[in-house]
């Protein structure tokens, strides 16, 4: 898509439509999670990247770890996973107590 085709809206505008308050998405911005561009002192954002954005935060949802049977309610406690399957395992696992395989692999 070429860039005149795309619709820039304000964070002022993001913000009312997700119905948060615009400082959120400004922080969004400046902390590189929401792509923006800065034109002066104005940042616009794409719906495009307000999409992407917001299908990623979706799918980051928690679950529970394959070991210790904990629920995590963000997948960044459940960034490791099960060499052998591929299931999730938990941060305290994995860092605190080494496991690095399921309760259904562990040796």
């Amino acid at each position: 898509m070429s860039p005149e085709n795309k619709k820039y809206m304000a964070i002022e505008d993001v913000a009312e439509m997700l119905g948060v308050n615009y400082q959120l998405i400004y922080r969004l911005i400046r902390s590189g999670d929401l792509p923006a561009i800065r034109l002066g002192r104005i940042y616009r954002v794409t719906q495009e990247d307000l999409n992407t954005y917001l299908k990623k935060q979706k799918t980051s949802t928690g679950g529970v770890c394959t070991v210790c049977g904990h629920k995590y309610r963000s997948s960044v406690s459940l960034k490791n996973s099960c060499e052998v399957c591929g299931e999730p395992v938990c941060n305290d696992c994995w860092e605190r107590k080494g496991l690095r395989r399921c309760k259904t692999h562990q040796e």
